[in-house]
């Protein structure tokens, strides 16, 4: 006897199928592939920046024997490759979750290597495992010294942490946003994962965002030396295709060493390049 259900499966393949092809398709637009292309080289540059902070700090025993960041890095690197993965095949909501986590294990670890600094590793993982660490939302940011920002800047970036964390949080519940976002959308005929480029330009800038807020966490980790002899001796600040010069915060960490000896003689030009960064 003939399965009276046949005949709706296979219609729901044949559409699934067209539904991926029209996906496949659509990313293919100019329109996409900027904020692809953004992207990819985004999270790469991530993975490649928190390598070049474990190789400054090659020398340094107590970073590699007590630290929790270089121990986590692989974790924060993994979300934001999820992240990429989402994006990539349309889950937006998806990749937002993954910043989240990002943030979280960015501002703790950072928090426990700073205020836990004393004890070795097996202090700051009890540490962490006490009361005193809040494990689930990114408030520690606000007791970071950030030695290389201003006050005002220091203030900047503990808000801009708060709300990156925020923005990430609303797609991991069904809040009253995501609701409104939803009904919103398909009113206006967007369908899950055919999201506009505009949608996709955002998520992309929000990851960026995110992965800016690790790097300058992980400079702070290692410190302001390190990260002197990384941007300045490591001649970082002259890799113009290195996406986080468009970061604020990192420019403002960049400006931090304008009074090293090294970058006298042409002053005036790195900071007019840093200024064109930004505005890029």
């Amino acid at each position: 006897m003939k399965n009276p259900f046949n005949h709706i499966i296979d219609a729901a393949r044949e559409g699934l199928l067209a539904d991926e092809m029209e996906f496949e398709e659509a990313y293919k637009q100019p329109a996409y592939q900027v904020s692809l292309q953004k992207m990819r080289k985004t999270v790469q540059a991530l993975h490649q920046t928190l390598g070049l902070c474990d190789f400054a700090a090659t020398r340094w025993a107590d970073y590699h024997e007590k630290y929790l960041l270089p121990r986590h890095k692989d974790e924060i690197g993994e979300a934001a490759v999820m992240a990429k993965l989402a994006i990539e095949n349309g889950a937006l909501n998806s990749s937002r979750r993954e910043m989240r986590y990002m943030l979280e294990v960015a501002v703790n670890t950072a928090f426990i290597d700073e205020t836990a600094a004393p004890q070795d590793l097996e202090g700051r993982i009890q540490f962490y495992r006490g009361k005193q660490v809040c494990k689930n939302n990114v408030d520690h940011v606000r007791q970071l010294p950030l030695r290389m920002l201003t006050e005002s800047q220091r203030q900047a970036f503990r808000e801009a942490t708060s709300a990156a964390w925020v923005d990430a949080s609303n797609y991991v519940h069904l809040t009253k946003r995501r609701i409104d976002e939803k009904v919103k959308q398909r009113a206006e005929g967007v369908r899950l994962g055919f999201e506009t480029p505009e949608m996709l330009a955002g998520v992309v800038h929000s990851l960026h965002d995110a992965c800016s807020i690790v790097v300058v966490l992980a400079f702070e980790t290692i410190g302001p030396d390190l990260t002197g002899d990384l941007l300045v001796d490591g001649r970082l600040d002259t890799f113009d295709d290195w996406p986080f010069h468009q970061n604020r915060f990192v420019a403002a960490l960049d400006a931090h060493f304008d009074y090293r000896h090294e970058r006298q003689s042409g002053l005036q030009e790195h900071i007019a390049r840093r200024q064109r960064r930004l505005a890029a």
